[in-house]
């Protein structure tokens, strides 16, 4: 009798040992699938930075741009050839020019009273010429220098409009990146809670063959594992999205899924002069240039001109017609219907309306500064604010898993308590995202 009981007392210690060890293992699976980082699911890994300059190099707008400075540069050598150098041309001209009764003298230049053809004041007969011509213009400096200043403030605002459009690149390839980080860090967290339960399905299916635990624990483990997997496939699917929204913001054809690293953004507090004005101030002196321009023709022009060659009226002696000849021409505009008084109130109205879009930009750029600095500094307390909770969470799993052990806390409440926990590691995932986003924002604004 006294071996029989010794044999029932070792036989009920190996029994709750054996019940011990499956928790301890369920515990043990659980904490290694918690910690375990799930984002090793995809091979190659993209920055930040690689996104940036594959939309710097593609964008059609910069490539715009670089001709158009180019263009730009061409203009001011051809401002040099039209208005600084001398004009050199050929020219050639024959007129016929018959009397008629003239005593069988079609061409002359001197017609008897009985011929029939035009007045010899206007035609002398006839005309052949051959001439080389050199013009010159003298008093073209101002114009010309009105000429190149134009096409330097056109350079500068190609330029300036590069550097704005990458800027604006640089803002939403960062938005997009950031985007697509968040769902991918989405998916990894589902699929580890996914993956998580599942390894205690498995542990759960053990102990209710065994009888240590119902049936019904392991039917809500079985229905949240397939929930957990759905949502994984739609962080999945929402991460594939967003990252070929990312290839087409940078004009990449790649179609493969790939890992992308972390961001963190330098978040810079010290207030600029924005670069956002210094497209007010290009236009303001393009359009002051454009006046300039028009008022060249008031100046004074003297232009020098010389020509050689053959010039004669009749074919008689034409061997002796060769020659040359200079001159001047000189010109000064008196009046014009006070066409200079009118362009330049024209011109007043324009800069007068460039200043009223500036000073709306200057409210703007206040206005979205100080809200996306709100908005930082919200995001900094409440990622404060979820890591304090985050490490409430971790000590209270070390005392639930020794409760578990004992036998008072069920599995249910126990993966009810880790999925709170993961679900509050999503809640970081966000907050961190958007943390990064409104220094993005920041940044673009405080330029």
């Amino acid at each position: 009798m006294i071996i029989y009981k010794t044999n029932m007392i070792r036989k009920n210690k190996a029994t709750v040992n054996t019940k011990l060890q499956l928790k301890r293992n369920f515990i043990g699976l659980l904490f290694i699938s918690i910690f375990f980082s799930a984002g090793n699911f995809l091979l190659a890994q993209n920055n930040l930075q690689y996104y940036i300059n594959s939309a710097f190099r593609n964008n059609p707008s910069l490539k715009e741009n670089s001709n158009l400075i180019r263009i730009s540069e061409l203009d001011k050598s051809l401002v040099e050839s039209q208005f600084s150098l001398p004009q050199i041309s050929l020219t050639s001209n024959y007129l016929f020019a018959p009397y008629f009764n003239n005593n069988g003298k079609l061409i002359t230049t001197d017609p008897n009273t009985n011929a029939i053809g035009y007045d010899i004041s206007i035609t002398n007969g006839g005309l052949y010429s051959a001439l080389l011509n050199i013009e010159k213009n003298i008093f073209n400096w101002g114009t010309v220098d009105t000429y190149k200043h134009q096409s330097n403030l056109r350079i500068e605002s190609s330029k300036n409009n590069s550097e704005v459009i990458k800027h604006t690149l640089l803002k939403d390839v960062t938005e997009q990146y950031l985007n697509s980080y968040q769902s991918q860090r989405l998916y990894a967290l589902a699929k580890e809670i996914a993956d998580t339960i599942n390894n205690q399905l498995k542990i759960t299916e053990d102990l209710v063959n065994k009888g240590f635990a119902k049936q019904s624990d392991y039917l809500l483990l079985k229905i949240e594992v397939d929930n957990q997997r759905i949502l994984a496939e739609q962080y999945l699917s929402d991460f594939r999205k967003n990252l070929s929204e990312l290839n087409t913001f940078c004009g990449l054809q790649d179609t493969s899924t790939v890992r992308l690293n972390g961001a963190d953004l330098n978040y810079e507090r010290v207030k600029r002069e924005s670069n956002f004005y210094k497209q007010f101030v290009l236009d303001s002196l393009l359009t002051a240039n454009q006046q300039k321009i028009f008022e060249t023709k008031y100046k004074p022009q003297l232009n020098l001109f010389l020509n050689t060659g053959l010039n004669a009226i009749e074919l008689e002696g034409i061997q002796r017609k060769f020659g040359l000849s200079a001159g001047m021409n000189f010109s000064l505009p008196l009046y014009d219907g006070d066409q200079k008084n009118l362009t330049q109130q024209q011109t007043q109205i324009s800069l007068n309306t460039i200043s009223t879009f500036k000073e709306n930009q200057k409210i703007i750029l206040t206005n979205k500064i100080n809200a996306a600095k709100l908005e930082i500094e919200f995001y900094q307390q409440n990622i404060k604010n979820i890591s304090n909770q985050i490490g409430s969470y971790k000590e209270l799993l070390k005392l639930s898993e020794a409760e578990l052990v004992r036998g008072q806390l069920s599995i249910i409440d126990y993966i009810t308590l880790i999925k709170n926990y993961l679900e509050l590691k999503k809640n970081e995932v966000t907050t961190e995202i958007n943390y990064q986003l409104a220094i993005n924002q920041y940044n673009y604004w405080n330029w």
